[in-house]
């Protein structure tokens, strides 16, 4: 298993009725990690999850992937899945609330052996796993359980809101209207056993791939937006940039990011499987000019002769020209919505302040922003001089601040429910760099080499050092701009 990702365990929990039904929770809008969406029961592996009691004839390599998923499917349902007590519904009551009240894995599992309760043979069926893509700060190999029950989950407030049985086809329908959130591996799931659960659905979960690097898959988000984030150097591994692709039937390819040989294998793959399935892509859209939004361009173009689309000043960096100019209030049409509604449309945002041609695009039918470097969940964007202005950023993030955004898609890290919190300390985090850049060349330092070793001194990397020089750059132009500082001569500046 990857090193950098910690273990969970997650429940399919499932009963047959007049068709099949999976149990959906809902997480706590409040969680960092996936807060507000649908999702399996589960949780994080913790010590203690080791020593579940199993019973004579079980073997297993992980008895705390089991451990881990017997005490999360009790502690958010109330359902125990182990055999062979005869303790009374209100003692298991009480232990549930002690665990949700922080009693710990040892803890429980010692109560499981004072009465007699252990895991049976059979009781989980082990049906995919999935490691957490790079985009995401919080990265986790999660292993899936399928699970038949009569039982009747019971969620208390806490990490949980609520939760409901629901057939796939429903789930799927009110995701597809943005009616609802789910998680990216419970629309996959979903979507595969629409049909019910048969002597296939084993082998159609194990054959999917555990890692998304190299897959040659698609990420579904949210309603028509897929990504795909790709390591894109010279940015870290750490920092991947995404491509999406926007649209049902028809789509659009919005940024085509890798520059690598493998990640645009990947992306190539993932164009073709849509194409397989009957979809057929538009156009190339262009967020901005830099490297990491336009890795793949050429690639795409020559596979299959794809018109480009981006701002006109996108088009003057890039030393090419496009099929199409796009500009403030210009709109993509995607056709029929992903709930079948004529008229979806993106519309585009000229968005400077980064980068010259910025734009970003706006579902307004989802209340969706794919916002381009705007803002990250991932880092503090970078805007430098030249090429990126620091009064233009700010006032590219009041426009997107006063947007009606549910759902925001930026192009490093993970989508994000809180665009205007996300927004807000953007800009915070940028007024604090500039207001130490001040105080610097307060204290006597006026060179931006030696603003900038003494602002960053705790990250300086030697090869970011040219983007530090160039972000305390903006920040003095900044200061000029609002008398705060003065210009004496090229990258020397003194108080205003």
């Amino acid at each position: 298993m990857p090193s950098m990702t910690r273990q969970t365990a997650n429940l399919i929990l499932y009963r047959q009725r007049a068709g099949l039904e999976v149990f959906l929770v809902t997480r706590s809008i409040e969680l960092n990690f996936l807060g507000g969406y649908l999702a399996f029961a589960g949780g994080k592996v913790e010590p203690g999850d080791e020593s579940i009691p199993l019973a004579d004839g079980l073997d297993t390599e992980t008895p705390e992937l089991l451990g881990c998923a017997v005490r999360e499917l009790f502690e958010e349902t109330g359902i125990l899945a182990l055999r062979g007590t005869t303790a009374a519904g209100d003692e298991l009551k009480r232990l549930r609330l002690e665990l949700l009240g922080d009693g710990g894995a040892g803890r429980f599992f010692s109560v499981m052996r004072e009465i007699d309760a252990q895991l049976e043979p059979g009781t989980f069926v082990e049906a995919i796993r999935l490691v957490t893509p790079r985009f995401s700060k919080r990265r986790y190999t999660s292993t899936f359980f399928l699970l038949e029950t009569d039982d009747e989950p019971e969620i208390l407030p806490g990490e949980l809101a609520a939760g409901g049985w629901w057939e796939p086809a429903a789930a799927i329908e009110r995701w597809q209207r943005g009616k609802l959130l789910l998680a990216p591996p419970v629309s996959v799931i979903l979507r595969q056993r629409e049909s019910g659960i048969g002597p296939g659905t084993l082998e159609s979960l194990r054959s999917s791939p555990e890692t998304f690097e190299g897959s040659g898959l698609a990420i579904p988000w949210g309603p028509g937006i897929e990504l795909l984030p790709f390591h894109c150097p010279p940015l870290p591994v750490t920092l991947p940039s995404s491509t999406f692709l926007a649209g049902t039937r028809r789509f659009v390819i919005i940024d085509p990011a890798p520059t690598g040989k493998k990640e645009q294998e990947h992306l190539l793959a993932a164009i073709e499987n849509r194409i397989a399935g009957g979809d057929r892509p538009e156009a190339i859209v262009l967020s901005h000019h830099h490297i990491d939004h336009v890795g793949a361009l050429d690639a795409v173009q020559e596979r299959w002769s794809l018109p480009c689309w981006g701002h006109r000043r996108t088009a003057e960096l890039l030393e090419r020209s496009f099929d199409r100019e796009l500009d403030e209030g210009d709109l993509i049409d995607l056709g029929d919505s992903p709930a079948g509604a004529a008229g979806w449309k993106l519309r585009c945002l000229f968005t400077p302040g980064h980068a010259e041609g910025h734009l970003a695009f706006f579902d307004e039918r989802h209340r969706a922003l794919l916002a381009g470097d705007l803002v990250s969940t991932l880092v503090s964007m970078y805007v430098g001089t030249p090429g990126g202005h620091l009064e233009t950023y700010f006032r590219s993030l009041e426009k997107i601040r006063s947007l009606d955004i549910r759902l925001l898609y930026p192009s490093h890290g993970m989508p994000t429910l809180d665009a205007r919190g996300l927004i807000d300390r953007t800009i915070k985090h940028r007024k604090k760099r500039i207001g130490q850049v001040l105080r610097k060349l307060e204290k006597g330092f006026h060179s931006v080499e030696e603003i900038a070793g003494e602002v960053y001194r705790d990250e300086a990397d030697s090869r970011l050092r040219p983007l530090y020089e160039r972000t305390t750059r903006a920040a003095l132009e900044y200061l000029v701009e609002h008398g705060q500082a003065g210009k004496v001569a090229e990258d020397l500046y003194e108080t205003g």
